[in-house]
């Protein structure tokens, strides 16, 4: 049967997989009494720092605290300047800006290649910096050419993680065990998303851990005692609970994103559409699947009444934000490009045959 109408995202369902399991941890959670920290945060930490295969995780209240935490954490241990010029891609969400801002450092933006950052742009950078964060934007991991940059260079590099969740390198590294911290964001829609907004740090780095884990706690080391400037931004055990039940799922559920962006490369065929070239499926969890068309509301309202939900990663790009007017100035042609042209098709692994065929079928017909 052929659906009416295809959202772009729908949760319900998605949710729906594990509404046995979250009933259940809610009643168990409920029944403790433990609502802050406890044993179902450290279960959910210990289980995705050994997933990620890192050493540690840290739960944050939201993704954008985590990265900001990180870059405070290195503050506190010597290993970054208070006011740090951190580099950092022009096309992301602006979270990424905000984290770097929030932390009283000063983001050094600057252009993508195709879609993220490489080592050549790097090499490109006019001005000395103190780190760099990296983003795997969409669920593709920045290549390793980068990570190998920024050892040569002695330069610490950070990755902003909060669309790879699962992503394995070619040398069978995941995601969040690449740069020296990682921040993840488990928002709802995310490939590991939760029932609210939660977030998590990894890293390898004890002392990095512990520094992180502490500025995340009003800066305790322990009850009544405060030896860092900290903030309040933990995992509540609800959504650590949530998060348990949907790890197991990950692999599966990331594996079907990848089947279907190859579906889509092999049978979308219009020259009015550019797709992700086939470097894009590399080392991807497929969080979005994008094409890029030369009129964007045009394409939206074809799809729409040939109903397909779609969306868009992202309108404005942070630089030309009123947000960040100090910004406004810079020109970043690649990055400009992509947020005035991309489009992103649903991509999710409850997609079914019928869902995949009527899509092709609508964005062929454009």
């Amino acid at each position: 049967m052929i659906p009416s109408y295809i959202p772009y995202l729908d949760l319900q369902p998605h949710n729906k997989r594990f509404a046995q399991q979250d009933l259940k941890t809610f009643k168990e959670i409920h029944a403790t009494g433990k609502l802050i920290g406890g044993e179902w945060v450290n279960k959910f930490e210990n289980a995705y720092a050994s997933y990620c295969g890192a050493s540690h995780c840290i739960g944050t209240a939201n993704g954008l605290d985590a990265l900001t935490i990180i870059l405070k954490a290195e503050v506190a241990l010597g290993n970054l300047p208070e006011k740090a010029k951190i580099v950092v891609p022009a096309h992301t969400y602006i979270a990424t800006f905000l984290s770097i801002l929030h932390a009283g450092m000063q983001p050094v933006p600057v252009d993508v290649e195709e879609l993220t950052l490489t080592a050549q742009v790097l090499r490109q950078v006019d001005q000395s910096y103190d780190a760099i964060i990296a983003v795997d934007i969409y669920g593709k991991l920045v290549d390793d050419e980068v990570y190998a940059y920024a050892r040569e260079k002695s330069i610490p590099i950070y990755c902003d993680t909060a669309q790879s969740h699962g992503a394995v390198n070619d040398r069978g590294v995941k995601s969040g065990n690449l740069a020296r911290a990682s921040a993840f964001s488990f928002y709802p829609t995310k490939n590991l998303g939760a029932l609210g907004d939660a977030g998590a740090i990894t890293t390898s780095d004890e002392d990095l851990a512990i520094t992180c884990r502490s500025i995340a706690n009003y800066g305790r080391s322990s009850r009544f005692v405060n030896d860092l400037v900290g903030i309040n931004s933990r995992l509540d055990p609800l959504q650590a609970g949530f998060l348990i039940n949907r790890l197991p799922q990950l692999d599966t559920d990331n594996q079907r994103r990848v089947e279907i962006a190859k579906f889509y490369i092999k049978h979308l065929q219009n020259n009015k559409v550019r797709l992700p070239s086939e470097h894009f499926i590399k080392n991807n969890v497929v969080h979005v699947f994008p094409v890029y068309v030369g009129d964007r509301k045009l394409f939206v309202d074809h799809l729409d009444q040939e109903g397909i939900g779609t969306s868009v990663h992202y309108e404005v790009p942070p630089h030309q934000q009123k947000a960040l007017k100090q910004w406004n100035h810079l020109r970043f042609p690649v990055t400009e490009k992509l947020h005035c042209t991309e489009v992103s098709l649903p991509c999710h692994p409850l997609m079914t045959l019928e869902h995949l065929q009527k899509v092709v079928q609508a964005v062929n017909a454009y």
